[in-house]
């Protein structure tokens, strides 16, 4: 089937269009995960030709990283707020990030062939274990790093398995909190 041409659009100065470009990938991603990053995909939804998206960004490889960072960034300063363990633990597992779940699991899946994706994502597990560690200093942990990354394999597991539709999401949380609490060795309502 032939694709619509792309509305006209002014003419932008470089940064603006780029921006509009990785505006519109990211919208791309969070709708359609980074695997539907393509020139073509891209530059229909910013309304530009694909060969103006080749021209603004540094290669597809590049473009699915930043757009990967800055959506698992913005994710993460949305919930850097939450200082208290089970409504972090619940926020990022009740179900309504699965668009950022879909993209971190086709960055996983991406990531060998892909070196800026894979030096993104790694910088991201990072960053978000970095998050992780400062809410279970908060609550009291001695060695906060081993359970930050015990805690974050479980959340993206768990995360990954829901997007196939086993178990029940409360269900999640509620396994991730009770074996976080025998991790710091405390009953399950001290994480609230």
């Amino acid at each position: 089937m032939p694709s619509t041409p792309a509305p006209a659009q002014s003419r932008l100065p470089g940064e603006a269009r780029r921006a509009a470009i990785l505006e519109a990938a990211t919208a791309l991603a969070r709708a359609d995960g980074l695997a539907a990053l393509t020139l073509r995909r891209v530059g229909e939804r910013a309304g530009v030709a694909s060969g103006l998206v080749a021209h603004y960004v540094d290669g597809m490889d590049a473009l699915v990283a930043e757009v990967f960072t800055g959506i698992s960034a913005g994710e993460r300063a949305e919930v850097a707020a939450i200082d208290r363990l089970a409504p972090l633990v619940r926020t990022l597992t009740d179900g309504s990030r699965d668009a950022v779940t879909l993209v971190w699991v086709q960055a996983w899946a991406a990531a060998p062939g892909n070196a800026a994706l894979a030096a993104a994502v790694r910088a991201e597990m990072d960053a978000w274990q970095a998050l992780l560690e400062e809410c279970l200093v908060a609550a009291g942990a001695a060695d906060p790093a081993p359970i930050a990354r015990t805690l974050l394999g479980m959340i993206d597991g768990v995360n990954a398995h829901a997007l196939a539709g086993w178990r029940e999401r409360r269900e999640h949380a509620d396994l991730l909190l009770r074996s976080l609490a025998a991790m710091l060795g405390v009953e399950v309502d001290a994480l609230s």
